[in-house]
């Protein structure tokens, strides 16, 4: 048998400060973790309400009672189907800047969420592409009938644009725990006590 005179304060000290430091740096790492899921679950929402603000301004467009698209469609139409000579004029968009910000950070959103988000901005995407080949020097030189085809489906992409997106805001508002029609908060409304 050994002796036990060899364990003395200064190693019963030693092994109890060891304990404590290894307790510690469990602690620590524990803590760790929590603030980084923290800080990722508030950056995941950072995101998502960044990005049903964008979507919302752009479907507050498109739904815009005094800018009925069926209407507007019918009336550029009627005046293209009249004069052969008439082509419309239509301005460039810009409808994804937060989005282009934030699409490396896309995989921090939850699953349920990417899918009709990124929906959507494909089909942002897709109207870009058409306003460029409306607004192209080809366009102009199109025949009357293939340039109404186009405007059409111009309106088309609008107005799927505008499903979308709806069903985006939805996704979004579900995700965050906003209910539907929320309005999206501000500095102000935060401030204030009203979001």
């Amino acid at each position: 048998m050994l002796p036990v005179e060899w364990i003395g304060p200064a190693i019963i000290a030693a092994v109890i400060a060891a304990l404590i430091n290894v307790a510690g740096w469990f602690v620590t790492g524990q803590r760790e973790v929590r603030r980084d899921r923290r800080r990722r679950r508030e950056r995941c929402e950072d995101l998502q309400i960044a990005l049903r603000a964008e979507i919302q301004h752009y479907m507050d467009i498109l739904s815009n009672p005094g800018f009925d698209l069926r209407d507007i469609w019918a009336e550029v139409v009627g005046q293209m189907e009249t004069d052969e000579n008439y082509a419309p004029f239509v301005p460039s968009e810009c409808n994804d800047t937060v989005f282009k910000t934030v699409l490396t950070d896309i995989s921090i959103l939850p699953e349920q969420v990417i899918g009709p988000v990124v929906r959507y901005y494909n089909q942002v995407f897709a109207i870009e592409a058409m306003i460029e080949d409306l607004r192209s020097y080809k366009f102009d030189g199109m025949d009357q009938e293939q340039r109404i085809k186009m405007y059409t489906d111009y309106i088309s992409l609008k107005l799927e644009a505008l499903d979308q997106g709806n069903q985006a805001i939805e996704t979004l508002n579900a995700s965050i725990g906003a209910p539907n029609g929320a309005a999206v908060s501000t500095p102000d409304a935060v401030r204030s006590g009203q979001f």
